[in-house]
């Protein structure tokens, strides 16, 4: 405590380095995780390398002290684990969803290797970031990787391409930590929109595909999820997204008769005389 004439004030409390900041905004989700002592080994991989925020969505069968069997000193990080009831939910604050799986088809997400996606963390600022892991018996399913941005592979040999669950988080963050968060350039500009409102965009965009009649009986299969993964690809920042709501939001409108439709005019705009000026159409 100082007073206004104190020649030796306390000195300002040390900034958080960028480097923990970075890695805070890291968040590893697991996918209705069905073993507790798996669970415990992911949180010692996570405490190994400075990670805290874990998350587990819908495990059917966890049990904590179980769990910490396998923790070791990394109890403090399953006490501090949140638990929520469906994906979503647990994916409402994060800014950009990565999917882990060795698995990819032609109507999936862009599929990359790690090295490759690390390459993309270093271009970025760094968001709030949900590094997604699925159940260890079926990995990801269609449902889950339609929430992801990027789908991530761990590079293996083809013999054996699939790594335990532990053991693809240790890898996903042993990278992660490598980075210089301090020599990384600073992105400016606004922030991208979180996945809640990512959501609520998707639901404007299906509603206007459906009351068009773009959605319906004989659509491909692999028809929506194209257009979710498009827009996602796009990547609308927190400035962006309220005009496309608002556009989709109108397109509904006016589809279901809330709202007049408007005529469109034959030129696309206003009218123009021969000498390309704006003038009254002839009739």
């Amino acid at each position: 405590m100082t007073s206004a004439a104190d020649p030796h004030p306390d000195p300002a409390p040390d900034p958080v380095p960028e480097s923990a900041e970075a890695i805070n905004r890291f968040h590893v989700v697991l996918v209705e995780p069905g073993d507790s002592l798996n669970i415990g080994s992911v949180a010692r991989a996570m405490s190994n390398l400075g990670f805290h925020n874990l998350h587990l969505v819908a495990p059917p069968r966890y049990n904590r002290r179980q769990a910490a069997m396998t923790a070791c000193w990394a109890t403090g990080l399953l006490e501090q684990a949140r638990e929520h009831a469906s994906l979503a939910e647990a994916l409402a604050p994060m800014e950009q969803v990565v999917g882990f799986t060795a698995r990819h088809g032609r109507h999936r997400p862009q599929h990359v290797t790690l090295p490759d996606w690390i390459a993309t963390v270093k271009t970025a600022r760094p968001l709030e970031t949900a590094l997604l892991f699925g159940p260890e018996d079926t990995g990801l399913r269609s449902e889950h990787l339609s929430a992801c941005r990027w789908l991530v592979r761990i590079p293996s040999e083809a013999e054996n391409p699939s790594f335990n669950l532990a053991q693809s988080v240790l890898l996903a963050l042993f990278e992660i930590s490598r980075l210089d968060w301090d020599s990384l350039p600073r992105v400016d500009g606004p922030p991208p929109a979180r996945e809640a409102d990512l959501q609520r965009m998707e639901r404007l965009v299906e509603e206007a595909m459906v009351r068009s009649g773009f959605y319906g009986k004989g659509t491909p299969a692999p028809l929506p999820g194209l257009v979710k993964h498009m827009l996602r690809r796009i990547q609308p920042d927190v400035r962006e997204l309220p005009v496309l709501m608002g556009m989709f939001d109108h397109i509904n409108r006016v589809l279901s008769g809330r709202s007049p439709a408007q005529p469109y005019p034959k030129t696309g705009g206003a009218t123009e005389d021969r000498d390309g000026e704006a003038g009254e159409e002839e009739a």
